[in-house]
């Protein structure tokens, strides 16, 4: 059990190993030990009514389990409610209620036909807490505080908003937990860095243009992006095209993020990471007919 909730942490970023998973753990602790806390909380709770909806379990269930694949959604569920109620009663029921969801939410998904090649990456925790959070509205708290680190002189807005946007996926600000994901992610390997780095600061180089100087540098238009260039860069690669299109469809990808996250913030919402689901999930199911029609075309 202690494994799975190592491991969960580490998932949010694709990451199975241990090593990942504690790097994540020092990086929310950074930023807050109350959020480590809740995202333990999380991944506990949704771990434990997964491996108890597939009893009896299977090997793969618990391999699944194990590795933290039934966990990430609800250490992100117990963010955000530490992020929207601070440490409360609320964000305790929220904690337990929303992980549980996700759990529940997965295994209904799981027997849908699309869903056995297509990831969910984290679409059941933004579609359970995006749910939940009016629901404890009347428990939100101020969050327009200062951050709560920062270095001395002044930062180019560009690489405070990249980093930034590297804590953002663990929804913070932090300086110093942004810094901690990225070196997560290039120990993880030279893509994967890469693609993190390249997709958080193209993003929110957009966004310093598109949206203004406040949400870029706090990261809040770049973390989509490190999530999306990570997944279609590294992760879920067409290792069968062209290189040109291997470099600018991650790219091009972290990019349509951008606006995404402007139209979804006007609507009043809790975003999350829903640009990230809704740009990658279309952008694979794009290749798989691409690449199918391709295979008709040469058999006929």
């Amino acid at each position: 059990m202690v494994q799975a909730l190592i491991r969960s942490q580490g998932q949010i970023f694709f990451q199975r190993a241990t090593l990942g998973g504690l790097l994540v753990l020092l990086a929310l602790t950074v930023a807050s030990p109350w959020l480590t806390g809740f995202a333990l909380l999380g991944a506990a709770v949704q771990t434990g009514v997964s491996v108890w909806l597939r009893r009896p379990s299977s090997v793969s269930a618990h391999r699944d389990a194990a590795d933290g694949i039934h966990g990430f959604c609800g250490a992100l569920s117990g963010c955000a409610a530490w992020l929207a109620c601070g440490p409360s009663t609320a964000a305790l029921i929220w904690t337990v209620l929303g992980s549980a969801l996700c759990a529940v939410l997965i295994r209904f998904l799981e027997r849908l036909r699309i869903f056995t090649w297509l990831p969910m990456l984290t679409g059941p925790f933004c579609a359970v807490n995006s749910a939940l959070n009016p629901v404890f509205g009347r428990w939100h708290r101020d969050t327009s505080e200062a951050p709560p680190f920062e270095f001395f002189g002044p930062l180019p807005e560009l690489v405070t908003g990249t980093v930034r946007a590297s804590a953002q996926v663990l929804l913070t600000d932090h300086l110093l937990t942004g810094l901690l994901i990225l070196a997560l992610m290039f120990l993880a390997g030279a893509r994967e860095g890469l693609w993190s780095l390249t997709g958080a600061m193209a993003a929110t180089a957009l966004g310093l243009w598109i949206l203004g100087g406040e949400p870029a540098t706090a990261g809040l238009a770049g973390y989509c992006g490190l999530l999306t260039a990570l997944a279609l860069g590294a992760v879920f690669p067409p290792d069968d095209a062209a290189r040109a299109l291997r470099l600018l469809v991650p790219l091009a990808g972290a990019c349509v993020t951008v606006p995404l996250w402007w139209a979804m913030d006007q609507t009043g919402m809790a975003v999350y990471t829903w640009p990230f689901v809704l740009t990658t999930w279309v952008t694979l199911v794009t290749q798989r007919r691409w690449t199918r029609r391709e295979v008709a075309g040469a058999a006929s």
